[in-house]
Parts: structure tokens; sequence; C-alpha cells
């Protein structure tokens, strides 16, 4: 007996090493649970498909239509549409599946107590047969995951390569694609896809080096995060936003695009001449493209969480222009003339001229010289400043006015020049310019068009002293 016991055992340990490990796991479990080996690892020829249908009841009938359902239901994924309906009957009464070449070829059955009937059967079928069933909507299945795991393979090589924007683009491309359909893939799930990206971008972080304040002027770095190395995103899109004044005194948000290139980096210079000479400028990644795409085609609840990572990828750079004439006196004086070239007292021009250089820091005096040479204005200038100044001189007069149904159009002409007392010299010249209003009355008209010639002058003055 022990003789017999032994050699069956070293028959079994034999068997046992010459499966595969999967085979060998699934043989020891069906050994240890007492069901047969077909029940984790069927057997079938290279023409054939296995499905193992389970169903556990009190009742063992109703166990053994379970195992038929269950056997469906594996049948419905594989084809991509649902068959109970069509085949239930038939595999519950005959046994087999003719359109399919269905049969059931082995059958077992276990009681646990008095409580619990468990049913195992194995249906074998035609490969091609089954092929064949594959529906559109399966085949459309199979199409999504193989864009799916293209765009993947891409994104890997983009992560590789320091390019994660477009790594994050990819996957959310991806998950846009997920979003049209089921899929088989686990990895190519929405949620998966959604959190990957999320992964990305969160790991996203900008720096500033090499930062002048005094200048507007900075360096930008976009890096990936990591604990050993940091390295540099190439390739990204970054915006800086800024606030900025137009030629009319009016502020504005303005918007300037950089890429970080082959670099990883980029430098900032305020080309913008109207920017505010005191304020921050605000460098973000750009997603702006991606935020429209997935917020059109993805549920919000889902992309919150990309989003909001989004809106982290931000670093603020503070920055102060100091006046270039700082500490030096600067006298301004505009002279209006009306159409007729008659002297007008000083108003809006001289106003708005001198308010707007003094939101950016340089102050203003103004003066009012009685003469309209330019000689005597400048020798009555020296009389008043012997220790020498800059001075802001200009004329402006009505070109000409004109009714346009109920309102009243004046256009105006003029110029400034600065003017270095100390050497006197001419530092620079606006050359004409020309500004148009309309009021009510022609009073009105002329007023605003003087305003926002002093205001457009000032822009260009501005924009030379902040240059030298």
């Amino acid at each position: 007996m022990k003789h017999a016991l032994r050699t069956l055992l070293i028959g079994l340990l034999f068997s046992l090493m010459l499966s595969s490990c999967s085979s060998l796991s699934d043989l020891v479990r069906s050994q240890v649970e007492g069901l047969p080996s077909w029940v984790y690892s069927p057997q079938t020829r290279s023409d054939q498909v296995a499905f193992v249908g389970q169903g556990s009841a009190a009742v063992a009938y109703n166990a053994r239509l379970l195992a038929y359902e269950d056997i469906l239901k594996q049948i419905s994924e594989y084809v991509g549409e649902d068959v109970r309906g069509a085949y239930y009957r038939e595999l519950t009464t005959t046994n087999a599946i003719a359109d399919l070449k269905l049969t059931i070829s082995s059958e077992h059955e276990r009681t646990e107590g008095r409580l619990q009937n468990h049913v195992y059967l194995l249906a074998r079928l035609d490969a091609g047969l089954l092929a064949g069933k594959r529906t559109s909507v399966y085949n459309e299945i199979l199409k999504r995951d193989a864009d799916i795991e293209e765009l993947l393979k891409q994104a890997d090589r983009s992560y590789r390569a320091n390019d994660d924007t477009t790594t994050i683009r990819l996957y959310l491309e991806a998950a846009i694609l997920a979003a049209q359909g089921p899929v088989n893939v686990k990895k190519h799930e929405l949620p998966y896809l959604l959190e990957k990206a999320q992964t990305f971008i969160s790991s996203l972080q900008l720096s500033l080096r090499d930062a002048d304040p005094s200048k507007a002027t900075v360096s930008v770095y976009v890096r990936r995060k990591s604990r050993l190395l940091s390295p540099k995103v190439l390739k990204a899109s970054v915006t800086a936003t800024f606030q900025a004044r137009n030629s009319l005194g009016r502020s504005y948000t303005d918007f300037l695009q950089f890429n970080t290139a082959g670099d990883g980096f980029f430098s900032f210079v305020p080309y913008n001449q109207g920017l505010h000479k005191s304020g921050e400028v605000i460098f973000s990644l750009d997603f702006t493209d991606l935020r429209n795409r997935i917020s059109s085609a993805l549920d919000a609840q889902a992309i919150a969480p990309i989003l909001a990572a989004m809106d982290e990828c931000r670093i603020e750079f503070p920055y102060s222009i100091a006046s270039p004439v700082a500490g030096r006196m600067v006298a301004a004086q505009i002279q209006a003339f009306n159409q007729q070239g008659a002297l007008l007292p000083q108003g809006s021009a001289l106003q708005s001229f001198s308010e707007e250089l003094a939101l950016d820091g340089i102050a203003v005096q103004q003066v009012s010289l009685g003469s309209v040479e330019l000689e005597e204005q400048l020798a009555q200038l020296q009389t008043m400043y012997p220790q020498g100044a800059l001075a802001l001189l200009g004329t402006v007069g009505v070109l000409s006015t004109q009714q346009i149904q109920e309102k009243q159009v004046v256009v105006v002409s003029g110029r400034v020049r600065i003017h270095d007392l100390e050497n006197q010299s001419v530092l620079y010249d606006t050359a004409e310019v020309e500004a148009v209003a309309s009021g009510a009355t022609l009073l009105e008209a002329r007023e605003e068009a003087f305003r926002r010639f002093g205001s457009m002058a000032s822009y260009l003055v501005r924009d030379f002293l902040f240059k030298r």
C-alpha cells in the first residue's frame, strides 16, 4: 500500500514538473479544490475555443441553468453583442448551439452540504464560426484599443525625449478615444488615462533664473520634478500674462507666447512698450487647446482634477522698472491752437500727457510759457532751471472739424520734443501725431481730441525715456 502511494505521488510530481508555470498553478488549484483540471485550464484544438461556465444554487437544476448563462455571457463578451436571447433556449434544451458548433463536452457537479450545488460545464466552439459572429461594435472596440495603444507608444517616446507636454496631449487624446466606447485593455480605460495625464501634468514645474526686476527680464525654465534629476522639458509652450496700457491710456491684459524649444528655457524681455512699469508677469504652461478639447469631449467632473493640475503650472515674476529720469527735473508744456491758429488756454492735452507719465513714475512739472517761439521758451526755461532739466515741449492744433449726423468730429495734429536744457540738445521728437474724437458739441470733441493727443504723445515719449 505504501509503495503504491509513493508511486502515485512520484507520478503526480513528475506530471507537475512537465507542466508550465500557469498550468502547474491551475493543476494544483484543481487538485486542492477537488475539481477536474479543465475547470481552470481547458485544452482545445487550434480550431476551437473553450468556455467554462459555472453556476451555484440551492437546487442543482438552477445551478446548471446559471452555468449555461455564464457560457452565453462569455460568448457575448467575445463577439461584442448579447447572444442570450438568440441561443438560451437551444443551449438549455439541447446542450448545444448548432450555429457555433458548440457542444458541452464535460460536466462536473459538486455539492456542499444541503444548501449549495455547484455545476461546471465545459463548452467547445468552432473558432472560425465564433470569429464570424463578431459584430461591428466589437471590431470598433478592437480598433479603439489599437488606436489608443499607438498613442501610448508615441507618448512613451515623447516622455523619454523630455517632451512632456506632447506626452500629456497624447494621453488626453487617448482619453477622448476611450470615452467614445468600451475597450478591452485595462490601461486603455478612461480613469486610468486621466490619472496618468494628471500625474504628468503635476510633475511639471516652472522656475526663474537670472531675474532682473528693475528691467522686467528673466529666464524661465520648465522642468520635470524628480527625486534624483530634474530634466528640462523641451518644446513646452508658455504664456506670459501681464498688464499694459495702450496709446490712449487704457489698461488691458496682454499675452505673449514663448516656447522652451530644444533648450528647456526661454528669456523674457518686455517687448510691449505699454507694459505697466510696476506689476507682475505670470508665466503659465499653455494648455488652451487641450483644455478646450477635453472640456467639450469629456465629463466635467472627470476632468476637474486635470484642469486643476493645469492651473497649478504657473509662476509669478514681480518687477518694478525705475524711471530713468528719477532725480531729474522734468518740465512740460503743450501749447494748443484752434483751427484759426489762435493760442488756447492750457487744457486736456498737457493734463493727459502729464497724468500718463506720472503713472509710470515720471513726475512732470507743468509750466506755462508766454511765448510761442521755441528759442524764447528754452531761454525762459534755462532761467527757471539753472541746474538743468528735461523740457518736454509740444504744440497741437485743430486740423479739421466736421459734423457727421448729430456728432461733431475733430482731427488734431501735433508733436512733442524732449530737450536737454543742460546742453541745449534735442533728445527725441515724436514726429507728427494725429488724434480724432467726436462729441455732442465742437468744444467737447476738440477737448477729447486734445486729450487723446496728450495720451498718445506720452506713450511715445515714455517708450523713449525707458529705453535710455
